[in-house]
């Protein structure tokens, strides 16, 4: 099975600032990639689960927050942001 992968323009946006403020910007095009194809196989593996349908996934240097519609067969990017490491 393959999802429809879907980011919300205001994730696509904060995906771009992302990239922008990053020390590494292909790290951050890497991570959203591999975000990407992930969710498109295996949305409900990846991540931790919040409310029903939501999860949020953090992926080397970004974090993304996600609704997966089994019914519909599709993953909505809700939000993008940097993934906080120390």
């Amino acid at each position: 099975m393959t999802y429809a992968v879907i980011w919300r323009l205001g994730a696509v946006s904060q995906l771009d600032a992302v990239e922008a403020a990053a020390a590494d910007p292909a790290a951050v095009r890497a991570a959203a990639a591999r975000i990407d194809f992930a969710l498109r196989r295996t949305p409900r593996d990846m991540g931790e689960s919040r409310d029903p349908g939501y999860r949020l996934w953090y992926e080397d240097v970004l974090g993304v927050y996600y609704r997966v519609d089994e019914d519909a067969m599709r993953v909505e990017v809700l939000y993008a942001g940097p993934a906080r490491r120390r």
